[in-house]
């Protein structure tokens, strides 16, 4: 559980997700609607969030911190030679999808459409995305 966790662990895991969520080139409100943050998050404190301040304790937080560095990490396995590629994935459209970009499902989703992208991700490896002309 995250408020188990030392002070410095907490800010490590915010500025990492925080970079990941830069990486996929999300507009503030974007991030901030992600990871469960009042929208008006969106300006100064939202930078000092970045730049070295730590999450809230709330269990919804870090659930959705544990989720979207997870789909990081599967994104970067599905595209381990292309991080702009992966990088990408998140904000493209996407068949599995519906169409629509794995960002708009989690946007629309809350922290379900989180799980239901992540645990999609995961699902994916290179052969398969291969076969279905997702590459």
């Amino acid at each position: 559980m995250p408020t188990r966790l030392p002070a410095e662990d907490k800010i490590s895991l915010t500025r990492k997700v925080m970079r990941v969520l830069a990486d996929w080139q999300l507009e503030p409100m974007d991030q901030c609607a992600l990871l469960g943050l009042p929208a008006s998050l969106a300006g100064q404190q939202f930078r000092q969030l970045r730049l070295g301040g730590s999450l809230p304790d709330d269990p919804d937080i870090w659930t959705r911190v544990a989720l979207l560095l997870r789909l990081d990490n599967a994104i970067h396995q599905i595209f381990p030679f292309s991080a702009l590629s992966a990088n990408l994935w998140v904000t493209s459209p996407n068949p599995r999808c519906s169409n629509q970009t794995p960002l708009a499902v989690m946007l629309a989703g809350g922290l379900d459409g989180i799980r239901r992208i992540e645990r999609s991700a995961d699902n994916l490896d290179p052969l398969t995305m291969a076969r279905s002309n997702l590459l």
